[in-house]
């Protein structure tokens, strides 16, 4: 069995006129998807982001390309479709 680590990362777009366009919110990662999407769905339902990329990174010696798992929300376009 692979180790791998579910990663959370948030998009937040920028409230404020003078400092528009996106913000990208510190990643979080989790030991299971399940974790990761109860996670995703509570920064989405609180309104502390826009939108969220959940991916998933196997743990190895050498890294691949993280794995995108789920978009949710309201994304910047250079990453809402894949």
């Amino acid at each position: 069995m692979k180790a791998a680590l579910y990663v959370v990362i948030g998009f937040a777009r920028g409230r404020e006129r003078r400092r528009g366009g996106w913000h990208r919110l510190a990643e979080q990662g989790f030991a299971t998807r399940r974790l990761a999407e109860e996670h995703a769905a509570r920064l989405l339902a609180r309104g502390r982001t826009d939108g969220v990329i959940l991916a998933r990174q196997e743990i190895r010696p050498d890294p691949e390309e993280p794995v995108i798992l789920a978009r949710l929300g309201e994304l910047p376009a250079e990453l809402a479709e894949g």
